[in-house]
């Protein structure tokens, strides 16, 4: 029999306790609270998927499988509640993958890079749609995202993106000028910019609990509060799925975990888990109004820890930065979650950008895991050790709307369906690989002063010197969103 036994740290640990609920989990669940029908596994079950995760990645393979193939017996089992990971602690951009097409480009060619760039921009305007058609109030508003230079040192560095969309005869990126890129948004710390106008915000954790009534209301039975303990395969080709008080035996199993996937086989080698700090201002709609930002542009600047800033519907300001701390070993995930790791550093960036909204009152702040592939794109596959658990992760920051696409992916793989899908780029075998422990982690803590050290510098517009750059010239998508 193959098996897989999951470390008694995972994922539980990880489970934010109800006082460290971000706010918008909070919100979510005051606006769709616990119904009961969701308690935690006792017992055997069987059934025809298995999907582990209730976030986003989960809920939309669930009701992926059950739209192409109605009748599927489907259990869905979560450690926390749906929601209560990355889905409901994200910073809620709903974009399509362009910004990310160099990477596709080089996975895939330039017509699979072209045709996941469209599916993706066709997933923006399939979230929204299905999010009205049943009645999730996920707050969104439609807006152009901008790829922002935030200092000198940052300008031009989607330049070859660019170059890239325009060889492949696609230009759904609009650069513009240093000073329409202030004025969008009331800064005087942008220096250029691109616009991708098919994008939007919304409320995050009210589309993850919205999903999860969706797929309760068609049949599928979730389980929540019921952690994965292993994994094994058993005589006849079935997998059954142990949890701590149950098990679900499957033809198929899926592995919708994000960072957690990580402790799975070799997968620990195709991404690392960092922290992002968040912060959430109480409604300043005057203050914004004041410097100009009362539309729904959302920003990521071009620094290799980026910022990212937007405004919500009642006129709040969410800051965030990413790399504030590296996980150490596989646990990790379930270390990065609370408070901020670096307020202070969150609070500079907040003042240098956006200096007039610096002093508005906070209403909530927090810090949680981000899982990054080695090409900053999600992939899938099945695993070697148990061939009937299919898995998919690496989001890279950017999971809301490529979850969908994921989704796609992983019902191709569970129903046996030779598509576009299954064979897409998402696929390929990565060869690229991070040094695992007990190097990843002392690493990190080296080359980490020295980013925070040219980062400082190219913030004040100072040069930096040739070893400084030397020392971090490691690829900037490790220390992104």
């Amino acid at each position: 029999m193959n098996d897989i036994v999951l470390s008694s740290a995972w994922p539980r640990h990880g489970v934010p306790a109800p006082e460290r609920r971000t706010p918008w989990l909070r919100d979510a669940l005051a606006a769709e609270p616990d119904d009961g029908r969701t308690p935690p596994l006792a017992g055997e079950l069987d059934c025809d998927v298995c999907v582990v995760g209730g976030g986003f990645t989960g809920l939309w393979t669930a009701l992926e499988i059950l739209r192409r193939a109605p009748g599927t017996d489907i259990v869905l089992i979560e450690a926390d509640i749906c929601g209560g990971g990355a889905s409901g602690a994200n910073a809620g951009y709903l974009m399509p993958m362009w910004a990310r097409f160099s990477s596709l480009l080089a996975l895939g060619g330039p017509e699979e890079a072209r045709r996941i760039g469209e599916a993706s921009a066709q997933a923006v305007d399939d979230i929204l749609a299905f999010a009205d058609e049943h009645g999730i109030d996920i707050e969104y508003r439609r807006g152009p995202w901008m790829w922002a230079a935030s200092s000198p040192a940052q300008r031009g560095s989607w330049q070859s993106t660019l170059e890239d969309l325009h060889r492949a005869g696609i230009e759904p990126l609009r650069q513009i000028s240093a000073a329409e890129a202030r004025s969008a948004i009331g800064t005087r710390s942008h220096y250029g910019a691109v616009l991708d106008p098919g994008c939007a915000t919304l409320q995050p954790a009210k589309l993850a609990r919205g999903l999860r009534r969706v797929a309760l209301d068609a049949g599928i039975r979730v389980h929540e509060r019921t952690p994965l303990t292993a994994l094994r395969t058993e005589p006849g080709g079935r997998t059954r799925a142990y949890t701590t008080y149950g098990s679900v035996r499957a033809d198929q199993v899926v592995l919708a975990i994000n960072a957690w996937a990580g402790q799975l086989e070799d997968l620990g080698r195709r991404m690392v888990t960092v922290a992002s700090d968040t912060v959430l201002t109480r409604p300043v709609p005057e203050a914004l109004a004041e410097v100009g930002w009362t539309d729904a542009t959302s920003v990521c600047d071009s620094r290799r820890r980026l910022n990212y800033y937007r405004t919500t519907p009642d006129g709040r300001l969410l800051f965030g930065k990413g790399g504030a701390g590296v996980a150490y070993g596989h646990h990790g995930p379930s270390t990065l979650w609370g408070q901020p790791l670096r307020p202070g550093e969150l609070r500079r960036q907040l003042a240098r950008i956006l200096p007039d909204l610096a002093s508005a009152p906070v209403d909530a702040a927090w810090t949680a895991p981000v899982e990054y592939s080695v090409t900053s794109l999600p992939f899938a596959g099945r695993l070697k050790s148990v061939p009937g658990a299919s898995y998919a992760t690496g989001y890279s920051g950017d999971g809301v709307g490529p979850s969908r696409l994921m989704a796609k992916v992983l019902a191709s793989m569970v129903l046996g369906v030779d598509d576009e899908w299954s064979r897409s780029a998402f696929t390929h075998p990565l060869s690229a690989w991070i040094p695992s422990e007990p190097l990843r982690y002392p690493g990190s803590l080296l080359a980490l002063p020295a980013l925070r050290a040219v980062e400082r510098r190219e913030d004040s517009g100072r040069t930096v010197p040739p070893l400084l750059k030397r020392l971090v010239s490691v690829d900037p998508s490790m220390f992104r969103l």
